[in-house]
């Protein structure tokens, strides 16, 4: 039933989309794989994504404003060397395509930082390509 008192949707609706987006992210981002040289990379799971993120109306057009938290879980390989960590990305937004990327790992000795910066140097460009 339409609502009289905003016909054509010319006043401005808003519709809550986080737990959509929640869904949307975890089908995307879980799964990610990267491989080069021997390195093995992929994500494990979408631990967490919170904020923002709402669908409007007005004047007849959509407009999608999201400004999400997403923390993800990272496992990383190179023969028998294994490391796994937590990726957390503080800005998912409408408005920027310039994400960072906090890393963090289970393993800080320098025997396991070059799993760690494969993760930052192969994984995260793939994750932004899932997020454009």
């Amino acid at each position: 039933m339409a609502d009289w008192r905003n016909v054509g949707n010319w006043h401005w609706k808003e519709r809550n989309c986080l737990e959509w987006a929640k869904k949307y992210l975890d089908e995307q981002l879980t799964g990610v794989e990267a491989s080069k040289d021997g390195f093995n990379a992929k994500i494990d799971s979408v631990d967490s994504v919170s904020g923002d993120a709402d669908l409007n109306i007005r004047k007849g057009r959509l407009i999608a404003i999201y400004d999400v938290e997403v923390k993800l879980s990272w496992t990383a390989t190179k023969g028998d060397d294994k490391l796994s960590g937590n990726i957390t990305i503080p800005e998912v937004a409408h408005d920027t395509d310039d994400y960072v990327y906090d890393i963090s790992a289970s393993d800080s000795s320098s025997s396991m930082l070059p799993l760690k910066d494969f993760v930052r140097k192969q994984l995260t460009p793939m994750i932004t390509r899932k997020l454009e």
